[in-house]
C-alpha cells in the first residue's frame, strides 16, 4: 500500500474530477476526503498541498464551511512561504478569503489579501497587486478597532504601493 499512494491519491483526484464533472460536487468532495495525503511519505510537498487545496476547494464548494477550516488547517504555512509554492499560496488565500466572508471575518479577510499582496507573483503585476491592497484596505476598515488592526494599518501605511492609490492613501 505504500508504494501505491501516489497512484491511489492520482486515481482519487480523478474521480473526485468525474464526480464533479457530472455535476454531483458532494460526491466528489466526499470522495477526496477518504484520502489522507498529509500522512503519504512518499508524496512531495507541493502534490500533499495541491491535493488538500482540492479538498478545500470542494467543501467550499458543497458549502461545508466547517470541515474546509478543518482542511485548510492541515496546510502549512511555512511550506506556503517557500519559493516554489508562490501559486499554491496564492490559491490557498483566495480559498481562505470565501472562508472568511462566509463567517463575516473581516480582519482574517484582510489578513488572507494581504498574505495574497506579498506574494512576488502578484507584485509583479499591477492590477492584481493593486486589486489585493485595496482588498486588505478596504477589510481593515470593516474589522473591528483593536492592537492587531491598528497594528496592520499601520504596516500598510509604510507601503511604498500605496502611493499609487491616492484615494486609499488618504484613508489610511
Amino acid at each position: 500500500k505504500i508504494f501505491l499512494e501516489r497512484e491511489r491519491a492520482q486515481l482519487t483526484r480523478a474521480l473526485a474530477t468525474i464526480k464533479e464533472e457530472e455535476g454531483d460536487v458532494s460526491a466528489a468532495a466526499d470522495t477526496l476526503q477518504g484520502v489522507h495525503v498529509e500522512t503519504f511519505g512518499s508524496l512531495s510537498k507541493r502534490d500533499k498541498v495541491e491535493f488538500i487545496l482540492e479538498q478545500m476547494r470542494l467543501t467550499l464548494a458543497k458549502k461545508d464551511f466547517i470541515r474546509a477550516h478543518i482542511v485548510a488547517g492541515k496546510v502549512s504555512k511555512k511550506n506556503l512561504s517557500e519559493e516554489n509554492m508562490e501559486e499554491y499560496k496564492v490559491k490557498f488565500y483566495t480559498l481562505m478569503t470565501i472562508y472568511h466572508r462566509h463567517k463575516k471575518e473581516a480582519l482574517e479577510l484582510a489578513q488572507a489579501y494581504h498574505a495574497i499582496y506579498s506574494t512576488s507573483h502578484i507584485q509583479s503585476d499591477e492590477s492584481k497587486w493593486v486589486e489585493a491592497l485595496k482588498a486588505t484596505i478596504v477589510f481593515l476598515f470593516l474589522s473591528p478597532y483593536g492592537n492587531e488592526q491598528q497594528d496592520m494599518m499601520n504596516r500598510i501605511n509604510l507601503d511604498t504601493n500605496l502611493d499609487k492609490i491616492p484615494a486609499f492613501k488618504t484613508a489610511v
